[in-house]
C-alpha cells in the first residue's frame, strides 16, 4: 500500500510540474474532430498561364475540287451552314488545317490534277499517262518534238538534213472521271513508209481511286490497254498489248515496199533474227510521277515497260506547261536498222497548253 501510495504521489508531482512549465494540452483544436466535424481544405489556384498568340500560318485551300467535279447544281453538297459545296471537297482537309508544301501533293489534286499531256497521248508523265483526268469542260492541247538519225538497208545514215517527229494531241475532260483524246506522230522524211497511226487514247476512274485506260491504234496495229492507281508524285499501273498477230519484217518487198513497222505505245519487243520475226510483249508494267520542285518545276520521271525518262515540267499559271525529258533506248531501239530505219536522240522537247 505504501509503493502504491508512492507511485501515485510521484505521478502527481510530475504531472503538475509538466502544468506549471506551460505545455498543457490544449483540447480546443480537437473538439471539432471529436464532434464528427470536419472541415476541408480549400485546393490551391493553379497558376494563371498566359495565353500567347499562335505564329501565323499559311492555311490551304483547294480552289477546286479534288473528286469529281460537278458541272451546274449536280451532286452538290449542303452544309449545316447553307454554303453550297462542290462534290468532292467533303474528302479535302479542313480549311483551317496547315499542310506542309511537300505533302500537298499527296493529299490533294489525286483524281483531277493539273499536269501537262504526255508524248503517248492524255495528262501524265512523259511516256505514260497518270490515273488522274482533266475536269469536265477542260482541254489540252499539246506538241511534243523528238529529233532522230535515219539509216538505210545497209546502216548508212542520212546527213542530207535533220529529221524529227512532231506528235500532235489533244484531250477532252468529257465528264466526271474521264477523259478521251487523240495523238498522231508527223515526220518529216518521206524515204520510208514508216507506219504512223492515229490513236485514240481513253481514261476513265472507277470508284477506288483506280483508273482504266487504253490507247488504240486506228492503222490495225498494237492496243494497249492499262489499269493503274496512285497519286501525282508517284503511280504504277499494268496493261498488255493486243490485236496484231505475229509480224514478219523483210527488207523489202518488190510489189509493196518496205513493211511498215509495228509499234506498240507500251512495252518492249521480242525479235528473233534467224526468223526475222517478232512481237510486242503482251504484258507491261508502268511507273511513273511528277515530283514539286517548287510551285512552277516538277521533277517528272516514268518507265512505259520498255523505255524510262527523266526530265523537268514548267508550269506556269496551271495553263502552260513545257516540258524536256531524256529518253533511254528499248528495244525497239536495238532492232536492225534495215527494220526501224530511224534511231531517236533520246531527248524530246514539248508543250501543252490547258484551258
Amino acid at each position: 500500500m505504501k509503493s502504491r501510495k508512492k507511485i501515485i504521489s510521484t505521478a502527481t508531482a510530475i504531472l503538475l510540474s509538466v502544468a506549471s512549465s506551460g505545455f498543457a494540452l490544449d483540447l480546443a483544436q480537437f473538439q471539432g474532430f471529436l464532434s464528427g466535424e470536419r472541415r476541408k481544405a480549400q485546393a490551391p489556384r493553379p497558376p494563371a498561364i498566359e495565353m500567347l498568340p499562335e505564329e501565323s500560318a499559311q492555311n490551304y485551300r483547294s480552289l477546286n475540287a479534288d473528286a469529281y467535279y460537278i458541272q451546274g447544281q449536280q451532286n452538290q453538297l449542303v452544309t449545316l451552314g447553307n454554303n453550297p459545296q462542290r462534290d468532292g471537297e467533303r474528302y479535302l482537309l479542313p480549311a483551317d488545317t496547315r499542310v506542309p508544301d511537300a505533302l500537298r501533293p499527296l493529299l490533294t489534286e489525286r483524281l483531277t490534277p493539273r499536269q501537262g499531256l504526255s508524248l503517248n497521248g492524255g495528262t501524265g508523265a512523259t511516256l505514260i499517262p497518270s490515273p488522274g483526268v482533266l475536269e469536265p469542260g477542260k482541254t489540252a492541247v499539246g506538241v511534243h518534238i523528238q529529233t532522230f538519225d535515219l539509216y538505210n538497208i545497209n546502216e548508212v545514215k542520212y546527213t542530207d538534213q535533220d529529221y524529227f517527229d512532231s506528235t500532235i494531241s489533244a484531250a477532252w475532260g468529257v465528264e466526271n472521271g474521264l477523259e478521251v483524246g487523240f495523238d498522231k506522230t508527223f515526220a518529216n522524211q518521206d524515204r520510208y513508209d514508216i507506219d504512223e497511226p492515229l490513236f485514240f487514247n481513253c481514261k476513265y476512274q472507277v470508284p477506288g481511286n483506280v483508273t482504266l485506260g487504253g490507247s488504240f491504234n486506228t492503222s490495225g496495229g498494237y492496243h494497249s490497254a492499262w489499269v493503274s492507281a496512285g497519286v501525282p508524285v508517284a503511280w504504277i499501273g499494268l496493261g498488255g498489248n493486243f490485236g496484231q498477230s505475229e509480224y514478219r519484217f523483210r527488207y523489202h518487198n518488190n510489189n509493196n515496199g518496205f513493211d511498215q513497222f509495228k509499234r506498240a505505245r507500251f512495252g518492249g519487243y521480242s525479235y528473233d533474227y534467224n526468223s526475222a520475226t517478232g512481237e510486242a510483249d503482251p504484258f507491261f508494267f508502268i511507273i511513273g510521277g511528277l515530283v514539286p520542285v517548287n510551285d512552277h518545276l516538277r521533277f517528272v520521271y516514268d518507265f512505259n515497260g520498255d523505255r524510262f525518262s527523266l526530265g523537268f515540267r514548267f508550269n506556269y499559271q496551271n495553263a502552260l506547261y513545257l516540258n524536256a525529258s531524256y529518253i533511254s533506248d528499248g528495244d525497239y531501239e536495238n532492232l536492225p536498222g534495215a527494220i526501224a530505219h530511224k534511231r531517236n536522240n533520246n531527248f524530246v522537247f514539248g508543250g501543252t497548253i490547258a484551258f
